[in-house]
């Protein structure tokens, strides 16, 4: 579930967005405005919207990259005219994948091709990678009954 952050310090996208229905954004907020959800009491330092890019899941990395492809195919016009019309301090693709590590492998090796590499350095657009262990059901786990106890010392 690839996704798309953009964030500034002095300038509100909310006429831009008002203009610009057809963005794909699913959140967006003010300065000094409120998280919806927040464990402590906090405000939003900057202006920001973030748009659902791809909605494979984590493990499907090369889906993600095309869906990021698309998604700057369809929507670099709207990005030129918000480059000139705003001062963007970060934009990004949030790209969160699972690590694909198996016993004997010790390395994870993910390719991004060129043309997403070319389409977002044009804008200068970071990429995030977001590496997470894999999701598991509790059969999945592989856990001898002595490896995890109530009663394990931690301070040893």
């Amino acid at each position: 579930m690839c996704i798309f952050h953009v964030t500034s310090k002095t300038d509100s996208f909310k006429e831009f967005l008002a203009a610009h229905p057809q963005l794909p954004v699913y959140q967006s907020h003010e300065k000094g405005q409120k998280p919806k959800i927040a464990t402590e009491e906090s405000i939003y330092t900057d202006y920001g919207f973030s748009c659902e890019v791809s909605e494979r899941s984590w493990d499907d990395v090369d889906g993600q990259v095309v869906d990021m492809i698309s998604f700057l195919e369809v929507y670099t016009t709207y990005f030129e005219s918000l480059k000139q019309s705003h001062k963007i301090d970060d934009w990004r693709f949030d790209l969160p994948y699972e690590c694909e590590w198996e016993e004997n492998q010790f390395t994870q090796c993910n390719y991004l091709p060129p043309k997403l590499m070319c389409l977002a350095g044009a804008l200068e657009i970071g990429i995030e990678l977001s590496l997470y262990w894999p999701s598991a059901d509790e059969d999945d786990l592989d856990l001898e009954d002595d490896d995890v106890s109530a009663d394990s010392n931690t301070d040893a």
